[in-house]
């Protein structure tokens, strides 16, 4: 389990493939977080047991995690690491807040910075990676304000809703990260509680 300021990350379980599905089938949700096969719930269920790894394990790839709101552990979210590239330090951030009332709440800054801790002082990496597809504007906004930096657009690459569309990657190296000033300041809030 992992504790941000206003949320917790704890691993997946069989019991929350209701909620996900719940999350998979809202359009908006699809914009931010594409870390899912399928809506049925058999298979969400199977998609579960294979995102519950380790990141102590040297053979992971990808952790998912259920975002729960700290005050009362509501599901709020998902939110995991995926592509662990150890041999090359760098690793694909991805997130979705599923519950629409939770959405620009200032919870995605909170999951962005434990997944980040995660990536940069447990797993040891140099950079970590967004993808993010080029109809979600909010979603690249936030991500370039948070200290997210364009490394290049594929062009036409996702085909979503019966067109073509971009996807953008943007990165965020670990010295990067150190030095934004939101950093200290949230760890210091987040220590203090």
């Amino acid at each position: 389990m992992w504790n941000g300021r206003k949320i917790v990350l704890r691993p997946l379980m069989e019991g929350d493939a209701e909620v996900l599905q719940k999350w998979y089938v809202d359009k908006e949700f699809r914009l931010a977080y594409n870390e899912y096969a399928s809506v049925d719930i058999e298979s969400i269920k199977k998609e579960i047991a294979s995102f519950c790894g380790d990141t102590k394990d040297p053979k992971v790839e990808k952790v998912v995690y259920l975002v729960q709101r700290k005050s009362d552990l509501r599901p709020i979210g998902v939110a995991g690491l995926r592509n662990i590239d150890r041999i090359n330090g760098n690793v694909e951030l991805v997130l979705g807040i599923g519950e629409k009332d939770m959405r620009l709440a200032g919870y995605g800054v909170d999951i962005l910075i434990v997944l980040l801790d995660i990536a940069y002082y447990q797993l040891g990496l140099e950079k970590a990676y967004l993808r993010i597809y080029g109809n979600n504007d909010l979603g690249i906004r936030s991500a370039v304000s948070f200290g997210f930096i364009s490394e290049g657009k594929m062009r036409r690459q996702v085909f979503m809703e019966g067109k073509y569309i971009d996807l953008w990657i943007l990165g965020l190296l670990k010295g990067e990260y150190e030095a934004l000033p939101i950093v200290p300041k949230w760890k210091k809030k987040c220590l203090a509680k």
